[in-house]
C-alpha cells in the first residue's frame, strides 16, 4: 500500500488518500448544505487571498481574539500537503467537521473540541500520522497548532471526526483557553449533512498494465458501482511513486458523480518519466471511498500477476 506519508487521519479511524494531478484539490467551504441526502458538493480552489473574519465569528477569550469561520461538514474530505501530493480521506461510517481558525495568540490543537449527538469529540492532528497538510476541504494554512507567520490574518484550521450519519439538534465548537471558554454553532446546513447517510462505492475492477517502459504514460481504468442508497460523489486517487524529484509521489484525483445502484468508469494516464526503474516493480495504489493497488514492472520487464 502506499506511503504513510500520505495518511492524513489514521490509527484510531480508517482513512484513505487522494489528490489531483500531484497538486492542489479542496472542497470549497460553505457548500455543505447544497445536498443534505448526503451527495458530495461541487469542488472549488481553497481562497488564499486573506480576508477579515465577520464580527459575528470572533470571540475574546482568555485575553485571546479567535476567530471560527467556515464550518462544513463533509462525508469526506480533500487536502493538500506541503510538498504538493495530497488526498481525500473517506473512511466508512465517518464523516468530518472542518473549520477555519484565526487568532492572535498561539492556539493548541487540544484546546479544541465539538460537542454533537450528546458526545464530545476531540480536533484531529494530522501531524501525529505524518502528514503535514497545508490545506484540508478548502480551509488554508496548516492545522491548528502549527508556527504561524502572518498573526491574526493567517488562517489555520481545526479538523474533528464523527460518526456518520449522525442526528442531533445542536452542535458547537468548544475553545478552552486560559480559564474561559468560547463557541460557535454549527450551521444548520452542517447539522443537516451530519444527520444525512452516505453513498457506499464497492470496486468492481482496477485495470493497470502489468509492465511498461519507463517514459510512456501508464494507462489505468477503474470501475465502481455506488451501492448506497442516496447518489454521491465518488474520490479516491492513483499514487504513483516518483522518488527522483522532491515529493514522493504523484496523485491523480478520480472525481465522480454516481446515482444510487449505478456504476461508473475513470480512466487515467500516468507519467511515468520520473519513477526509479531500479526500483521496479512499483506499487500504484488507489485510496479513497475504495482501496486497491498493482504492481507494475518499468522498462518492460516480466508482467506482474494481476
Amino acid at each position: 500500500m502506499p506511503s504513510s506519508r500520505r495518511r492524513f487521519i489514521a490509527s484510531s479511524f480508517g482513512l484513505a488518500a487522494a489528490l489531483a494531478s500531484a497538486g492542489c484539490i479542496s472542497d470549497g467551504p460553505g457548500t455543505d448544505g447544497e445536498s443534505p441526502d448526503g451527495s458530495e458538493p461541487p469542488q472549488g480552489s481553497p481562497d488564499t487571498t486573506p480576508t477579515p473574519a465577520p464580527e459575528s465569528a470572533q470571540r475574546s477569550v482568555g485575553g485571546a481574539s479567535v476567530a471560527v469561520t467556515d464550518i462544513v461538514a463533509e462525508k469526506a474530505v480533500t487536502y493538500e500537503s506541503v510538498m504538493g501530493s495530497g488526498g481525500v480521506v473517506a473512511p466508512e461510517g465517518r464523516q468530518f467537521v472542518v473549520a477555519s481558525v484565526r487568532s492572535d495568540a498561539e492556539l493548541e490543537m487540544d484546546q479544541f473540541s465539538l460537542d454533537a449527538g450528546g458526545e464530545s469529540w476531540a480536533a484531529v492532528d494530522p501531524g501525529d500520522h505524518g502528514a503535514r497538510n497545508y490545506s484540508v476541504a478548502g480551509h488554508e494554512g496548516g492545522v491548528v497548532g502549527e508556527p504561524a507567520t502572518g498573526g491574526s490574518d493567517t488562517k489555520r484550521y481545526v479538523v474533528f471526526e464523527l460518526d456518520s450519519p449522525l442526528e442531533t439538534e445542536e452542535a458547537r465548537i468548544v475553545l478552552d483557553h486560559g480559564s474561559e471558554t468560547a463557541e460557535w454553532a454549527l450551521p444548520d446546513a452542517a447539522r443537516e449533512r451530519l444527520a444525512a447517510p452516505s453513498p457506499s462505492f464497492d470496486l468492481n475492477s482496477l485495470s493497470v498494465p502489468g509492465s511498461v517502459q519507463q517514459g510512456e504514460p501508464l494507462p489505468v481504468e477503474l470501475t465502481v458501482t455506488n451501492t448506497g442508497e442516496v447518489d454521491g460523489r465518488f474520490l479516491a486517487a492513483a499514487h504513483w511513486p516518483t522518488h527522483r524529484i522532491a515529493d514522493d509521489d504523484e496523485s491523480h484525483l478520480i472525481d465522480e458523480s454516481v446515482a444510487a445502484g449505478d456504476s461508473v468508469t475513470a480512466s487515467l494516464s500516468i507519467d511515468t518519466e520520473y519513477t526509479a526503474a531500479e526500483e521496479s516493480p512499483i506499487t500504484l495504489g488507489v485510496e479513497g471511498h475504495v482501496e486497491a493497488d498493482r504492481e507494475v514492472v518499468l522498462d518492460g520487464g516480466t508482467e506482474t500477476p494481476q
